[in-house]
């Protein structure tokens, strides 16, 4: 499996983009989320401060390369975007590998951590569901 270097980072309003990003198409897949250290091993606790990787590997189950960008979004106990960054990259046919971006909470609490796959930001459309998981941060 390979790691995805980052290409480039920013952070957008994602008050508009929020229900975009639930349809599906059969070319990428997704994983759920998982918290790691910046070293790759799962987090069992998560805390305020703590620099925490959003990790998902991405597959092309498509028979050509594919341009996609990784988005993660966290949304905080009351539905609030706490985060939202993401990554661009290409994706060779038939290969799998591991994408992430680092997130550190600034408050403890429960928190709505998001992940999607756009085709790209210029036009944005979702080529995979919105997958998520609940974390508290301690």
């Amino acid at each position: 499996m390979i790691r995805a270097v980052l290409v480039f980072s920013f952070i957008i309003a994602a008050a508009g983009f929020v229900g975009i990003a639930h349809a599906t198409f059969s070319d990428i897949s997704l994983t759920s989320p998982k918290m790691v250290s910046l070293t790759g091993h799962e987090l069992t606790s998560l805390h305020v401060g703590q620099q925490i990787e959003v990790e998902s590997i991405i597959t092309n189950h498509a028979t050509s390369q594919k341009k996609f960008t990784y988005m993660v979004q966290v949304l905080n106990n009351k539905g609030q975007v706490e985060y939202f960054e993401g990554l661009s990259a290409s994706i060779l046919p038939n290969q799998s590998f591991t994408v992430s971006q680092s997130w550190t909470p600034k408050e403890s609490g429960q928190y709505t951590v998001q992940t999607f796959v756009w085709d790209g930001l210029l036009f944005p459309t979702p080529v995979t569901k919105v997958v998520q998981t609940q974390v508290t941060i301690e």
